[in-house]
C-alpha cells in the first residue's frame, strides 16, 4: 500500500494501518449491532414496557386520589350513622339492666315484666339491624374494639 502524501515512512505506513483496522472494527461492531435483531428487538420491548408503566402509574393516581376521598367519606357517614343506633342501644342496655334491678327486687309478676322488657328491646334492635345493617356493624366492631382495648389495658396493670 502506498501513503496518501506519497511517503515511505515505514511508522507512518503503521499508523496508518493501525487506524484503518480501528475504523473497519468499529464498521464491523456497527453491522453487528444492525443485523443483531434479537438485542434490538429486546431494547424496543424495554423501552415500551418501561414507558408503558409510566403512563399506567399517572393514569391510575388520579383512580387512587379519588378512592381515598370516597373511602374517607364513606367512613364519616357510616360513623355518622353509627351514632343513632347506638345511642339506642345504650338506652336498650339500660332499661334491659333497670328492669333487671327491679325484676330482682321484685317477686313474680316483675320477672314476667323484665323478660318482656328484655324481648322488646331485642325486637328493637333486631329491626334496627335488619333495615340498617352497616352502621350497626360499625357500631359492634367499635365495641368490640374499646371492649378489647380496655380488657387489654386492665389487664396490663
Amino acid at each position: 500500500m502506498s501513503t496518501p502524501s506519497g511517503s515511505s515512512n515505514p511508522d507512518q505506513t503503521r499508523r496508518d494501518i493501525q487506524q484503518t483496522r480501528a475504523d473497519l472494527g468499529e464498521t464491523v461492531a456497527a453491522l453487528t449491532a444492525k443485523t443483531d435483531v434479537k438485542t434490538r428487538a429486546r431494547t424496543k420491548t424495554t423501552s415500551a414496557v418501561g414507558g408503558l408503566r409510566q403512563r399506567i402509574t399517572q393514569a391510575a393516581q388520579p383512580a387512587k386520589t379519588r378512592v381515598t376521598q370516597l373511602a374517607h367519606t364513606v367512613t364519616q357517614k357510616a360513623s355518622q350513622r353509627t351514632k343513632p343506633v347506638v345511642q339506642k342501644a345504650q338506652q336498650a342496655t339500660t332499661a334491659v339492666r333497670d328492669s333487671a334491678k327491679a325484676g330482682a327486687q321484685t317477686t313474680g309478676k316483675a320477672e314476667s315484666t323484665l323478660v318482656s322488657s328484655a324481648r322488646a328491646a331485642t325486637t328493637n334492635i333486631g329491626s334496627s339491624v335488619r333495615t340498617k345493617p352497616l352502621p350497626i356493624l360499625a357500631a359492634t366492631g367499635t365495641a368490640v374494639a374499646l371492649a378489647i382495648m380496655t380488657y387489654r389495658r386492665r389487664r396490663s396493670r
